[in-house]
């Protein structure tokens, strides 16, 4: 009786679906912290601050704004932007979005775009696993690739750390989120 038991409660527990361990990701935060941006010649430390804020229609905006410096040159980036989110099921969004984007230097400024196409997913009810593949192009055309993962250690306060892979670039990220 007692082994019976036991196997239906492991089959009980076995069968509840992740939905009732995690909910879908929050669209609505603010996040900011360490930023490292690598290129082929030199390696960039500075700040960074992001937020998106989800609409009631799926579509949401987004906004990015990083200062790197390295021996007195400065790169400052700035992404706005906007995209749709897709509810793929309970605890994973998909996502498309296009974006204005400018880089001021020391050695000039530039304006251009981006679009990307991505997927945010909560595999439990503490962590948020991103992946994402999009399309940069300000001075020169460049396919990108990001990962990050979110860990939330309060209901609303979350450490993260992301990568974005550029051709000639990369950025390494570690913050700290509030959702509301």
């Amino acid at each position: 009786m007692r082994k019976s038991f036991t196997i239906l409660s492991a089959l009980a527990v076995g069968s509840l679906s992740f939905q009732a361990l995690a909910d879908s990701p929050n669209w609505r935060y603010v996040e900011g912290g360490y930023a490292n941006y690598d290129t082929d010649y030199e390696d960039f430390d500075g700040l960074t601050i992001s937020s998106k804020y989800l609409l009631e229609n799926n579509i949401f905006l987004n906004a990015e704004y990083t200062n790197v410096s390295e021996d007195d040159f400065d790169i400052n980036t700035t992404t706005l932007g906007g995209g749709y989110r897709f509810v793929l099921n309970g605890m994973t969004d998909a996502y498309v979005g296009a974006n204005f984007e400018r880089i001021d230097t020391d050695g000039g400024d530039e304006n251009g775009y981006s679009v990307n196409a991505g997927v945010r997913s909560m595999v439990l009810q503490e962590v948020e696993v991103m992946a994402e593949v999009g399309y940069y192009d300000v001075y020169d055309g460049d396919v990108t690739m990001k990962v990050g993962a979110n860990y939330y250690f309060a209901p609303r306060w979350a450490a993260g750390v992301s990568f974005k892979k550029m051709d000639d670039a990369d950025l390494t990220q570690v913050t700290a989120r509030y959702t509301f």
